[in-house]
């Protein structure tokens, strides 16, 4: 093994170029943290080809200064050995210089190695330019004692030093081996064995080749069987794809042409019944218009002459009225002439005033319910037509519609409720649509929203509509139907509200459920209010309620009014006795001057009273005549709406049927022409009922013949089928050359047999050099112990000619530290110190070999975790050791650590401002000779 004798750097990170002396055994590198001790000892492991520490390698130290080339040049000792031979012969220079040199080409840096007798600089290694390539180094690098156990010590990271004592028992017998040269002798053995086992398999799998020529001719046979039924698939694709399915298709035609012809003809009955019944309601329909406009010309005539009896009832009231006024005059007049003695002026002054002040209110309440009556009258007039009343405002609006040529219809002549029950859900959901305008063509929608913006309607001008589809079960859509296209999203708000008897069952829904109660209780998102409404707008039952309740409003105004008139006649009259009594008039004068007329109308009393009950009978039969014709057309009308209701479901459905039975009709067309046009490249043979029920048998479907095909297609695909027939000829072969196999078998038997027994009896001598090496390196451990105190027992394995036996042998050693008991290699019951101290004991053991000197060892900071007393035992038998040292402490250890060392170099930071570092200051210890 060769030792340093000096290094020198060029362009090696920040340095720009010096020499340094390695000439003792041990160097120690110190310097502060980050001043480049670690890169001085990574520029050694790139010259020794070896990985530099941590994540670094050789081209992150190339790229801090700019220089495109570097060179690391090392003289080293090449001393011979106790054999004599040099370590790197055939080179006999008592030293070698070893160089490389990293250049920058392309973008990439290359680097180039050189060995050279001597000490030989940089620049006469350039102008020579004998360079050696990166694996040819390596290998004058291993012949000259740097193997791979030592390459991989000599890569020990910064502070761990201390992981070899983590090497398995196995892993470090495989290392004591390696370095000493025993494990490429193990390797070499191994490797005879695997040659020789190899041939051995190779022979069994003659052997196994010969067994098979036996039966190469099943082979051929299943060969040939195998390209038969190859044959008859491809014959099978062939008649499932001309033949049968054609005849599945035909088949399968046949089958759906008389399968439909039941459909067909069932759905055709269904058309001529709807447009039975659609002909019927249309009659129906026809009888009931003319009923109704007979009734209605009954009940024209029942309410004429009901009026002209309500004319005769109020004159014989009026009449009867005005006699009444008489005799009062005349009661009146006779209290004032009793009164007129003792009158009392103030009193009939506020007698006068309140009763004017009576009858203008009375005037006022007259005027107010005249106008609503005007209203009451044209509503009803409206709904006794059948006819919906209309606001002013929408009347209006409608009527710029039709003068602009728009076609419309409103939202509520649309709908009709089809369950009483649910009536008043329906309006208190519809209450803010009930004026909405739905236009018949879309296209009038710009048209129409320049009328809305004119007459500032404030509801809704919908242009685009949807027909009604079926509505979910139990929502609010399922008990309204519309006659024609209604808005979408109505349609959609509808749907969505679910229908709940009360609110204990709609607090049952989920929380983003729409319901309502057919009270009208509504709950949407944002919580729950009531939304009836007091009155109702849509459907039949609507106009009728609203019928009902405008002629009840119209007699309670006439009643009312008629109590006006009275009320006020009073109110005049006794204003006009009191202003009378004010202005002295005299009532006995006038008791005088009108005897005969108050005496004539007490005589006409009775008369008149008797003609005011007459024409009030004959005013009740007239009315009642008139309920009973109203009541009657009201009940033509709803069985007019009804059957109209119907007539429209009729003919919806009449419409679908129609739609589907030609859909249906044209299907059965195309199938029919489809059968034609198979039926004419299916023989006739084969078109036979009894060929197709057995053809159906086999397969029902053309789908089947379809799959059928894909598997036959896909065992040819998927198969490995012999295509050549020329497999008798390979028989013949194989059994020509079987007696020539069985010869060479025998030979080649007798040389296995002869070279395994050599090999083994030739690696069961060398076990005994083996043996030897583990008692070496125990002994070296030992001795290394004793010189730092610390126990060390090491047992030695069972080594025997066995592979299983070598495979799995190991080398277990113990320590003991300050007689504490013994702990092995990595129990986890060593301190950080002691961790270091065992591992500086198996490395140095691996280099003191009294039979191979020399040698070098980089530690990166060995002291790292020793105390005072550690690091002198540590440096005591590193000195006694014949290896060479590198090592490298931080500036702030224990100045023991530099106790061993001959020579010591100094590192420093690189300055502020400065483009290159100081090269390293070199301490010598003094010899003790001088």
């Amino acid at each position: 093994m060769f030792d340093f004798r000096s290094l020198e750097v060029v362009h090696w990170d920040y340095w720009q170029r010096f020499s340094l002396p390695l000439d003792t055994n041990i160097v120690t590198v110190v310097g502060p943290n980050g001043s480049g001790k670690t890169t001085l000892l990574d520029a050694l492991r790139t010259l020794l080809t070896i990985d530099c520490a941590g994540n670094r390698d050789y081209k992150s130290y190339l790229r801090h200064n700019g220089k495109p080339f570097a060179w690391l040049r090392a003289r080293v000792g090449n001393t011979p050995g106790p054999s004599g031979e040099r370590p790197f012969f055939p080179l006999m220079d008592r030293e070698v210089t070893l160089a490389c040199r990293i250049q920058k080409k392309g973008g990439e840096w290359t680097r180039q190695y050189a060995v050279l007798g001597g000490d030989v600089s940089v620049e006469e290694i350039e102008s020579r330019g004998e360079f050696l390539g990166l694996r040819e180094y390596r290998v004058r690098l291993e012949g000259a004692g740097l193997s791979q156990a030592i390459r991989r010590v000599l890569t020990l990271e910064q502070g761990a030093t201390d992981k070899l004592c983590q090497l398995p028992p196995k892993a470090l017998l495989d290392l004591v081996f390696d370095v000493f040269g025993d494990k490429a002798v193990l390797d070499d053995y191994q490797r005879a064995r695997n040659e020789q086992g190899e041939a051995d398999r190779e022979q069994h799998g003659l052997e196994h080749q010969l067994s098979l020529i036996g039966v190469s001719l099943q082979e051929a046979e299943a060969r040939a069987r195998s390209f038969q039924e190859w044959n008859a698939l491809k014959t099978e694709r062939v008649d499932l794809v001309s033949e049968i399915l054609p005849r599945t298709e035909l088949a399968e035609l046949l089958a759906g042409i008389r399968g439909a012809r039941p459909q067909l003809t069932g759905i055709k009955r269904r058309v001529t019944e709807l447009e039975r019944r659609d002909v019927e309601l249309a009659r129906q329909l026809g009888e009931l218009d003319a009923q109704g406009e007979m009734l209605r010309a009954e009940q024209h005539e029942a309410d004429l002459a009901r009026q002209q009896t309500q004319k005769s009832l109020d004159a014989a009231r009026a009449e009867l009225a005005q006699n009444d006024l008489l005799i009062k005059q005349e009661a009146r007049l006779r209290e004032m002439v009793a009164a007129q003695g003792g009158a009392d002026h103030e009193r009939l002054a506020n007698v006068a005033r309140d009763a004017r002040a009576l009858a203008n209110h009375l005037q006022a309440e007259e005027t107010r319910l005249r106008q609503e009556l005007t209203t009451v009258t044209s509503q009803l007039s409206a709904w006794r037509s059948g006819r919906r009343y209309t606001p002013d405002f929408e009347a209006s609006f409608r009527r710029a519609l039709d003068d602009a040529g728009i076609r419309h219809s409103m939202l509520s002549e649309i709908v009709e409720i089809a369950e009483p029950r649910w009536q008043p859900a329906v309006e208190a959901v519809l209450a803010g649509y009930r004026h909405v305008v739905l236009l018949d063509d879309p296209r009038d929608r710009e048209a129409a929203w320049k009328l809305g913006e004119q007459h500032r309607y404030k509801h809704f001008v919908v242009a685009d509509r949807a027909p009604a589809g079926s509505a979910t079960r139990g929502s609010l859509l399922e008990v309204v139907s519309f006659s024609a296209a209604a808005p979408e999203w109505l349609l959609r708000n509808l749907d969505r509200i679910r229908r709940v008897e009360n609110v204990t069952e709609g607090a049952s829904c989920s929380r983003d459920q729409d319901w309502i109660t057919p009270q009208g209780y509504f709950k949407e998102r944002r919580g729950g209010r009531h939304l009836g409404v007091d009155d109702m707008y849509f459907g039949s039952a609507a106009r009728e309620r609203q019928l009902r309740d405008g002629e009840a409003a119209l007699r309670s105004i006439e009643a009312r009014l008629r109590e006006i008139a009275s009320e006020r006649k009073d109110a005049l009259a006794r204003a006009s006795d009191a202003e009378a009594v004010l202005r002295g008039a005299s009532a006995s004068s006038q008791l005088a001057d009108r005897a005969d007329e108050f005496a004539e109308a007490h005589e006409q009393q009775a008369r008149l009273r008797e003609d005011v009950q007459r024409t009030a009978d004959s005013h009740a039969a007239a009315e009642q005549h008139y309920e009973a014709v109203r009541e009657k057309r009201l009940k033509t009308s709803n069985a007019r709406d009804n059957g109209a209701r119907e007539q429209r479901d009729v003919q919806r459905q009449l419409a679908d049927a129609v739609r589907q039975h030609h859909q249906l009709r044209g299907e059965q067309v195309e199938r029919l022409k489809a059968f034609r046009a198979k039926r004419r490249h299916v023989p006739l043979a084969l078109r036979g009922r009894a060929a197709m029920a057995s053809l159906r048998e086999r397969f029902e479907s053309p789908a089947a013949v379809r799959r059928e095909i894909d598997r036959v297609e896909r065992r040819l695909e998927e198969g490995h089928w012999e295509q050549d027939p020329s497999v008798l000829a390979l028989r013949e072969k194989l059994l020509s050359n079987h007696d020539g196999l069985k010869l060479d078998l025998e030979k080649r038997r007798v040389h296995l047999e002869r070279a395994s027994r050599i090999t083994h009896e030739a690696r069961g001598a060398y076990i005994q050099v083996l043996r030897n090496t583990v008692r070496r390196y125990a002994k070296n451990l030992k001795v290394l112990a004793e010189l730092a105190g610390i126990g060390v027992e090491v047992d030695l394995p069972e080594l025997s000619n066995d592979d299983l036996a070598l495979s799995s042998a190991a080398l277990h050693v113990r320590f003991e530290f300050d007689k504490k008991g013994w702990i092995g290699m990595d129990d986890g019951e060593a301190s950080g110190g002691q961790q270091v101290m065992k591992s500086l004991l198996l490395l140095v053991a691996l280099m003191r070999d009294e039979d191979r000197p020399g040698g070098f060892v980089f530690i990166d900071e060995p002291f790292a975790h020793l105390d005072i007393f550690n690091i002198d035992k540590v440096g005591a038998f590193l000195k006694s050791t014949r290896a060479q040292y590198i090592l490298t402490t931080p500036a702030t250890h224990n100045i023991n650590v530099f106790q061993p060392s001959e020579l010591t170099l100094v590192t420093s930071k690189r300055r502020p401002g400065a483009t290159w570092a100081q090269p390293l200051a070199v301490l010598r210890r003094r010899s003790n000779a001088a």
